[in-house]
C-alpha cells in the first residue's frame, strides 16, 4: 500500500477512510494523498456522514476526477440504498478524461448503483452546451420519489446553478455549494434565504499533520442544515 501511494500516474485506487470509505476510482495517488485519507475538504466529513445514508439521488454538478461521485455511491450502497448519482462534467468531450471517470462506474462494486454522466455545462439558461438543474430534474423523473443531494463545485458560476434549480432549492433536497470567492458568499447565501432553506458556512482548518490545504481563490462551503432527528 506504501508503494502505491507513490505512483504518479492514474490508477485504480481505494478511498481508506472517511465518509466515502470503501470507494474506488481512477486517481493519481501521488497527487491525492488526502483523498485517499478521507481528509480531502475535511470540513465537510461530519455533514456528508449524516447526509448521504438518508440520500436516494446525488447530482454531481462538476464531477472532474469523479471522487464525489463514486465516494457518495459508496455511501448510499453502504447505507442500504441502490443510489443514483448524476454527475455533469463537460471535459467528457475529452476521450481519455471520459475514459478516466466513466470506467469505474462500470466495475462490480458499483452494479447496484445507476450513473448518468452529462457532457454539459451546468447554469441558468439551457443552450447546447448548458443544461439548467430544472431541466435535468424534469428530465429524469426517476429521481422525484426520493431525496436528492446536490453537491456544486463550478469555479465560480454558483450563481448561474443556483439560478437554474428552482426544484431542487426546496426540502428535504441537500446542497453543497463549494464557494470560489468572498465575493460570491452573500449572493449565494442569498439564494437559500429566499428558498426559506437555513445553511452552514463552513470553513477549512488546518490538518494537525498535512497543514491547509492549498487554494489559489480563497474558499468556503455552505451546506443547508441537517434536520435534528
Amino acid at each position: 500500500m506504501i508503494f502505491s501511494l507513490l505512483k504518479k500516474q492514474p490508477v485504480p485506487t481505494e478511498i481508506l477512510f472517511g465518509p466515502f470509505r470503501g470507494a474506488r476510482l481512477i486517481l493519481n495517488p501521488g497527487n491525492s494523498k488526502r483523498k485517499i485519507f478521507g481528509l480531502y475538504e475535511e470540513t465537510l466529513n461530519v455533514w456528508l456522514t449524516q447526509v448521504l445514508p438518508h440520500t436516494d439521488v446525488v447530482w454531481d454538478v462538476g464531477a472532474n476526477d469523479g471522487y464525489f461521485a463514486y465516494g457518495a455511491a459508496q455511501a448510499m450502497h453502504a447505507a442500504g440504498k441502490k443510489g443514483m448519482v448524476i454527475a455533469f462534467e463537460p471535459g467528457l468531450d475529452n476521450p481519455e478524461f471520459a475514459s478516466t471517470l466513466v470506467t469505474p462506474s462500470q466495475w462490480p462494486q458499483y452494479q447496484d448503483s445507476q450513473f448518468t454522466f452529462v457532457p454539459q455545462l451546468v447554469g441558468a439558461t439551457c443552450t447546447e452546451t448548458t443544461t439548467t438543474l430544472d431541466a435535468a430534474y424534469a428530465r429524469y423523473p426517476e429521481t422525484h420519489s426520493g431525496r436528492s443531494l446536490v453537491k456544486v463545485d463550478v469555479e465560480g458560476a454558483e450563481l448561474e446553478v443556483l439560478a437554474g434549480a428552482q426544484q431542487l432549492l426546496a426540502a428535504p433536497h441537500h446542497w453543497v455549494v463549494e464557494v470560489h470567492g468572498k465575493h460570491l458568499l452573500d449572493p449565494v447565501l442569498n439564494f437559500f434565504r429566499d428558498a426559506h432553506r437555513p445553511v452552514t458556512v463552513r470553513e477549512l482548518t488546518p490538518h494537525w499533520l498535512l497543514g491547509r490545504e492549498q487554494r489559489t481563490i480563497p474558499t468556503v462551503w455552505v451546506t443547508t442544515e441537517v434536520p435534528n432527528g
